[in-house]
């Protein structure tokens, strides 16, 4: 008997947003206004928030818990720095996987003189694995997406229960996604475009998480559009 696939939409327009000085985030999980099991974390999927520095600004990165912070710029590029430590510059193309620490301070700032930047920032809870000593110093991972109609994997630290993939497509451009791990659940998150995703229409930010898949099958809809899929 083939497992019964578990399915939840999560709408661009249904994200919770906040706002500072300089600064905007939209969040799909764990914030204060849709608190409840639609809007709480999946898995050890903790945050995944689409963020939008002004000119020059820059945000502090506070953690409550040990946890593994991915940030993935989508326009521009970013700079974190570690108090006491060099930045690190982060285009895009390029993703930081950072250990990070409630006792570290960290710093989010972009670093260009009259253009905004957007990137993702993703949580992941990892207790078990964070118990094991690694450098905290942070991970650069390229990736090329020049490469077209095909799911890149983009991987960090060798134990973690995520598993990044990102893909940019050609309208009408097929796709399958295989998971790795048994009983896993696959979070797919539209950066551009429009895909369908088992016979599911999403748009440019919308989310969608599927349990007991054991492939996922997806369609561009759109010119350029590019996919990202976090496995958990």
């Amino acid at each position: 008997m083939f497992p019964t696939t578990q399915a939840q939409i999560y709408l661009e327009g249904l994200r919770g947003q906040f706002q500072a000085d300089g600064f905007r985030s939209f969040r799909t999980f764990n914030f204060e206004e849709y608190r409840g099991a639609a809007r709480e974390p999946l898995g050890t999927l903790e945050v995944l928030n689409d963020e939008t520095l002004m000119p020059e600004c820059g945000r502090e990165l506070v953690v409550e818990q040990f946890c593994q912070v991915i940030l993935l710029p989508l326009v521009g590029a970013i700079e974190v720095e570690e108090k006491g430590r060099e930045p690190r510059f982060i285009n895009s193309g390029e993703v930081l996987f950072l250990l990070a620490s409630p006792d570290k301070h960290y710093t989010i700032t972009n670093p260009y003189p009259d253009e905004a930047i957007n990137y993702l920032q993703i949580r992941i809870n990892d207790s078990q694995f964070l118990s094991t000593p690694m450098s905290s110093s942070g991970i650069t991972v390229p990736f090329d997406l020049s490469e077209k109609n095909v799911l890149l994997p983009v991987r960090g630290y060798n134990g973690s229960s995520a598993h990044l993939f990102i893909g940019q497509y050609d309208g009408r451009a097929e796709g399958i996604f295989s998971s790795e791990t048994a009983d896993h659940n696959a979070f797919i998150f539209v950066i551009e475009g429009a895909f369908e995703v088992q016979n599911r229409l999403l748009e440019r930010r919308d989310g969608l998480v599927l349990g007991n898949a054991e492939t996922v099958e997806f369609e561009a809809l759109s010119h350029g559009a590019i996919l990202l899929v976090i496995d958990l």
